[in-house]
This record gives structure tokens, C-alpha cells and sequence, in this order.
């Protein structure tokens, strides 16, 4: 069956490659095919753990068709699922337009591979630009312990092939996957950070937990967690919820001194028969990064005493962490309306590129990337000389054309707005539009009134809150008052 489809989409492609004239010239950027995240490490104990790749193609131009062969480790790696994002008038961050010819989408568990190829057909319009072919989940199987060396996993794109309108093949270069599970060590407890090693921006706040992992009658602890006071200043430390699983407890000591770059915690049992078994959060720290500095902070777990029943030292393992602060870049883009200068300044987590302005339509608009592991967000200034709301109009900010929510703050020559968003590559779009126009189409009609409606009396606990739909005071809920901001204006557009 599968020679039979693979014989109808070649013959299709030797059809079209007598139009190959017609197609768009090969893009200047370079195509490439890759395992996102590029790197993923486990440091402390992970049997069990699951996690997702996604296998995207980028910068791509003329793209009719594909097939795409991935091979992993079956001693570490289990295959748990996959999700097939074809055509991309399904999944908005997919590949490919409809009409499509599904080729291959199989899974061998046993061999640890996956081979999918898919084409469009006519008259489906050529894939331009980046997204996601799919998405797939392992579960890990075995994570090696020392004297065993770290297990160092390639997913790895054995075979790409993609095809262009007309059949012509499109050169691109591949990006493999690399799954890192570092050895734990030889005894059964270990004392770790969590998580192991991250990256914040600069000025964020932020919590690591000083954890445990397989003990036995913990009663008491000593740690001391050491960091670097250029880049971030520890803000408090308080108890965590292991040892009061078991009984009441008594803080020894509760120290936070960033003249040194030392937190202390010293934490007893009180009165409990025996101590704490198993595995979990000792006391969590809070830190701020630095606004001004870049660079990365060990956080070394040092004097640790671990306490059994008996007033015995429990034999443990230590397992440092790392943070890396990485830079808030500021960038000013200067627009010219009239022959006017004006500076519209961003700061952001992300890099920001292809900065557009169009005062016609009233419209910001930009692309914004950044590694995974960190949240991503950008401030915006608007000088209102350029852009003045009046009383009916606001801003709506949109994420791949889908609207989230923003805070603005203004004083008498600004505007400010701030959002947030998972890193991986979006495009952004700004607009000014009417107050009751939820989802950035500038006007109001029953898809709004639809946005309040299924968040009606909802609160931030709830499953159902939507902050776009809390639209008035008392803020907090979703109630008839922020139905009437909507419903009041219903039928009516925004202009430019």
C-alpha cells in the first residue's frame, strides 16, 4: 500500500515539475529541519519522567511535500505518543495546505524510529515560512547510575527529504535532538537544586527548591545553598512541605545573608517518633536577578547534615545547581510619519526582529524568539504623540493572530504595555481597536459576546477565567458589568 502511494505522489510531482518555472525563487535564509528543544538534561533521578519534542521545519519556501525518518535510544527512551500537525489549516503551527496525500505516519517501538511523509496536492497552495511537522512524547526507561557514564541520547533525523513545488528537492541543513541523563550517584539519597540548571532574564523573580530524593528517616537538616551576589540577590527562604508531612517542626536557623551569598536553613522534627521517608522539597528559596549583569551563578549546596532519629548522619549525595541570567535586551525603532521621527522602545526576554510600524492602520508588529526554558516577555513603549486612545479605544495584542492578555500603564507622554508568552518563535501584531473587541478582528459581535459569556461568573481558581473577558471593577470576576462593556458597543467597528 505504501509503494502504491509513494508511486501516485511521485507521479504527481513529475506533473508538476513541468510548472517548475513558476515558482518562487529559493529563499535566502537557510532552511532547516530540527528537534526542538535541541537539548534536554535530567540530573536527578528521572525513570518514569515523560517529555515532548516537536520536529519543525524552518524558513522554508515552495514546500509541497516531505518525509521525514527519526531514531532514538530504546535501552533509555519509551515512546509514549505522537500528534501529526498536517495541514496547517488544521493546526495553526503546522505544516503544508489542504488538500493533502498522507504517505507514511509509523511508529516501530522496537526498532525506536518514526518515518512520516506527507504531500499536498493541487491545487493546495506551496508552504511558506516555519512550523511543526510533529510532536511526540517519550517516557524515559533507565537512567544509568555512576560508576555507569551519562547517557547521552541523540533523536536523530536519519533521513529529510523535502520536495518543492514542481519535485525539485529543497536543501536545508538538519538539527538533531540530544537527551542527557546524567549519572545519579552511587548511594540511594541525593540532596539536589530544583531545577538543576535554568536561565532567567535579567530583573526576574524567581524560586528554587532545595530538595531530596529517596531518604530514610530524615529527622533534621543543616544545609547551606551559596551563590553569586553579582547576579542575584536571595530575597527570602522558607520551609518546605517534606519534614511537616510527618509532625510538627521547629526552624534552628533561618539565615539569608547576600553579603556572602549564603542561605542557611536548619530544621528539626518535634516530638515525632521517627523521621520523614521518601522523597521531596526541604525549604524553597527566592531570588531576583540582577537588572544590569549577565552571566551564570552556581548555586553550591555546602555543609549539608541530614539528620536520622538516632541524632546519625545520613550518607548523601550532593547535586549542584546553575542559573544563567541572561540579558533584557532594550531596542529603540524609530518610525517616521510625516516626516517626523518617532522611538517606539521594547524591552524584552526574546529577540526581537522585523520590527514593522504602519500608522495608516494603526499596527505594531514584530517577531519574537527565545530559548524554551525561560518565560517569554516584552515591554513596549508607545509615545502617545504618536498614538493617542481615545476614551472608546484600547490595544489588543495578538500571538500568532490569537489575542492574550496584556497590562497597560500610561502616564502623560506614554503608554506601556507588558505580555507574556511560551518562548519558541511568534510573530506579535499590536493594534488599536475598540474597547469590546476581544479578539483583534475590530469589531464587536457575538464572538465576543461569546468570550464573556463562557467566563461568566468565573474567578482566576476557576478552570473557565479568561483575564481578556475582565473588562471592568470590581476586577477579579467575570459579572454583568464586564458584559455590559461588550454588549453596549455590540455591531459597532473600529477605523482607522
Amino acid at each position: 500500500m505504501e509503494k502504491s502511494k509513494l508511486a501516485v505522489v511521485l507521479s504527481i510531482l513529475i506533473l508538476l515539475s513541468s510548472l517548475s518555472a513558476f515558482t518562487k525563487p529559493a529563499a535566502s535564509q537557510q532552511t532547516t529541519v530540527k528537534v526542538d528543544p535541541s537539548l534536554i538534561e535530567y540530573y536527578t533521578k528521572a525513570t518514569g519522567k515523560e517529555f515532548t519534542i516537536a520536529v519543525k521545519i524552518l524558513d522554508v519556501e515552495n514546500l509541497y511535500g516531505f518525509d521525514i525518518k527519526l531514531r532514538w535510544n530504546t535501552t533509555y527512551l519509551e515512546y509514549v505518543s505522537h500528534s501529526v500537525h498536517v495541514p496547517k489549516d488544521t493546526y495553526t503551527d503546522g505544516v503544508l495546505w489542504n488538500p493533502i496525500l498522507p504517505l507514511a505516519n509509523k511508529v516501530n517501538t522496537t526498532e525506536g524510529t518514526y518515518w512520516i511523509a506527507y504531500s499536498s496536492l493541487a491545487p493546495a497552495p506551496t508552504f511558506n515560512g516555519s512550523g511543526t511537522v510533529f510532536t511526540m512524547t517519550f517516557r524515559i526507561k533507565y537512567h544509568p547510575v555512576q560508576p555507569e557514564p551519562d547517557a547521552n541520547i541523540t533523536l536523530e533525523l536519519y533521513s529529510t527529504d523535502l520536495a518543492a513545488y514542481g519535485g525539485n528537492p529543497i536543501p536545508h541543513t538538519v538539527e538533531h535532538g540530544t537527551v542527557i541523563l546524567h549519572a545519579l550517584p552511587p548511594v540511594e539519597t541525593y540532596l539536589f537544586v530544583e531545577p538543576t540548571v535554568f536561565r532567567k532574564s535579567q530583573g526576574a523573580t524567581f524560586t528554587v527548591n532545595i530538595a531530596i530524593e529517596n531518604v530514610t528517616d530524615l529527622y533534621a537538616f543543616d544545609i547551606s545553598l551559596y551563590y553569586n551576589t553579582t547576579l542575584l540577590d536571595a530575597v527570602s527562604v522558607a520551609e518546605g512541605p517534606f519534614l511537616k508531612s510527618v509532625g510538627d517542626t521547629i526552624t534552628l536557623l533561618s539565615e539569608v545573608n547576600d553579603q556572602v551569598g549564603r542561605v542557611r536553613m536548619a530544621i528539626s522534627l518535634l516530638g515525632a517518633p521517627a523521621g520523614a521517608n521518601g522523597s521531596g522539597v526541604l525549604f524553597t528559596v527566592t531570588f531576583k536577578a540582577s537588572t544590569t549583569t549577565t552571566g551564570a551563578s552556581a548555586l553550591s549546596l555546602q555543609n549539608t547534615d541530614l539528620s536520622n532519629y538516632n541524632a546519625e548522619p545520613i550518607d548523601h549525595a550532593v547535586i549542584d545547581g546553575q542559573v544563567t541570567i541572561l540579558l533584557v535586551e532594550v531596542l529603540t525603532h524609530t518610525v517616521v510619519v510625516e516626516g517626523v521621527e518617532y522611538q517606539i522602545i521594547t524591552a524584552s526576554s526574546s529577540s526581537i526582529t522585523e520590527f514593522t510600524y504602519n500608522h495608516t492602520a494603526r499596527t505594531i508588529g514584530f517577531k519574537a524568539e527565545g530559548p524554551e526554558d525561560i518565560l517569554g516577555f516584552t515591554n513596549i513603549t508607545i509615545p502617545k504623540s504618536l498614538i493617542t486612545l481615545p476614551s472608546s479605544d484600547t490595544f489588543i495584542v495578538l500571538l500568532d493572530g490569537k489575542a492574550i492578555y496584556h497590562t497597560r500603564i500610561e502616564n502623560a507622554t506614554h503608554y506601556t504595555l507588558h505580555f507574556t508568552y511560551a518562548h519558541t518563535i511568534h510573530q506579535i501584531e499590536i493594534k488599536q481597536t475598540i474597547i469590546g473587541d476581544l479578539n483583534g478582528d475590530r469589531k464587536v459581535n457575538v464572538l465576543d459576546v461569546v468570550v464573556v459569556t463562557t467566563a461568566y461568573d468565573a474567578t482566576p481558581a476557576d478552570a473557565r477565567w479568561n483575564p481578556l473577558a475582565d473588562l471592568a471593577a470590581p476586577w477579579g470576576k467575570i459579572n454583568v458589568y464586564d458584559a455590559v462593556i461588550v454588549t453596549r458597543v455590540y455591531g459597532k467597528n473600529w477605523t482607522p
